[in-house]
């Protein structure tokens, strides 16, 4: 059987090809472009917990491919153009016994914030598969408490100037951050944030240039307020590790109107009821009175913001219980998800739903959208 991380890399893998099959109406070898990359950084200490494993400053290499967008669909045009490429990484983790080293596969988008045409600053974001040779193993490794297994999700996130050189090549340099997390499918899970100084350039495989498109009509935007639903299922792990998962359900509705002139964002209020396994076995643990599983039920609202792009969607919450017996996870969650629509209402949903820094689980879902 395979694991629920190497589901969840499929699931993000099918969304992306779903999506980048949406409307190539342009020649994709004309818009390539090839990058290298070099990072030099650290492992953040952002638990007391991993010191141990922060010590050292390393090197980071990375190979992008990367497409400039001209506007062939109506949501590049709203995003001002954005790249849309496939990151490739590898770093030693400066040769750090208990960590091993990472590889990660990352898509991402990169989107223009000023105006420029030779000189720019961007905002890349990215959410891909990452596998670090050394896991946590209670005889072999059991100072690694920040990764629990090979195979991990990894998001990066990237602000960077971009300079055009000539007409075929640009001059990047950027300042980065790179996470790994199982979503604690696998405890430990502390995760690791490698944030990094990077240069590097970038080439034109193809000397064509296509122009920018613009609609000659404008795209009547629907300003009203849109209203959708979804139902999602996840599991975790509770410390110590080698332990049972627990499962956890969620119905979760939201109200979202567009805003701006050009409607790319949408932002609302949302009201979430979760009930989790883990958090009546945290009770029990810590002999919290309670005389039914249902007082496990939390009930929370959150701000919530989402980002069209054709089919697919980001969706960012950020929120607060309004009731739960069980306090040590506190009251604020958010959560980042991957949202893709099929027809006109129905969608799936791919989150990773945490306690501020603490990763809570990654959650499975379907929803509609009214």
């Amino acid at each position: 059987m395979k694991s629920p991380l190497h589901l969840m890399l499929t699931f993000t893998a099918v969304l992306l090809i779903c999506h980048k099959t949406q409307g190539q109406n342009g020649t994709a070898v004309s818009k390539l472009w090839i990058e290298a990359r070099g990072h030099y950084g650290f492992v953040a200490p952002h638990h007391d917990n991993i010191v141990h494993l922060t010590s050292q400053h390393f090197g980071m290499t990375e190979l992008n491919l990367f497409m400039r967008t001209n506007g062939d669909n109506f949501w590049e045009q709203q995003h001002k153009y954005p790249l849309k490429g496939i990151s490739f990484l590898y770093t030693d983790l400066g040769g750090n016994p208990y960590l091993g080293r990472a590889a990660a596969v990352i898509p991402y988008l990169n989107f223009q914030l000023t105006k420029g045409q030779k000189v720019g600053l961007w905002f890349r974001f990215g959410v891909g598969a990452g596998y670090l040779s050394r896991r946590f193993d209670r005889t072999e490794n059991h100072k690694n408490i920040a990764i629990g297994s090979h195979f991990n999700a990894a998001i990066q996130m990237m602000y960077e100037l971009r300079w055009r050189i000539v007409p075929r090549l640009d001059f990047c340099a950027g300042l980065g951050l790179t996470h790994f997390s199982n979503g604690a499918i696998k405890v430990p899970n502390l995760g690791i944030n490698i944030f990094t100084l990077s240069s590097g350039l970038a080439y034109k495989l193809n000397r064509t240039e296509l122009p920018r498109k613009v609609s000659e009509t404008t795209e009547v935007l629907d300003r009203k307020w849109e209203f959708s639903a979804f139902a999602v299922f996840g599991f975790s792990e509770l410390y110590a590790a080698y332990g049972p998962k627990y499962y956890a359900f969620m119905l979760s509705g939201s109200a979202l109107k567009p805003i701006g002139h050009r409607g790319k964002r949408k932002i609302g209020i949302g009201l979430d009821i979760s009930w989790d396994a883990a958090v009546v076995e945290s009770m029990l643990r810590i002999s919290q009175e309670f005389s039914h599983p249902a007082e496990a039920i939390r009930p929370g609202l959150s701000f919530t913001q989402r980002m069209d792009f054709s089919r697919l969607s980001i969706l960012m919450q950020l929120g607060f219980y309004t009731y739960t017996k069980y306090k040590d996870d506190g009251y604020i969650y958010d959560r980042l998800a991957l949202q893709y629509r099929f027809g006109k209402h129905y969608m799936i949903h791919l989150g990773l739903k945490t306690h501020l820094f603490k990763a809570d689980m990654i959650e499975y879902g379907v929803g509609y959208r009214f």
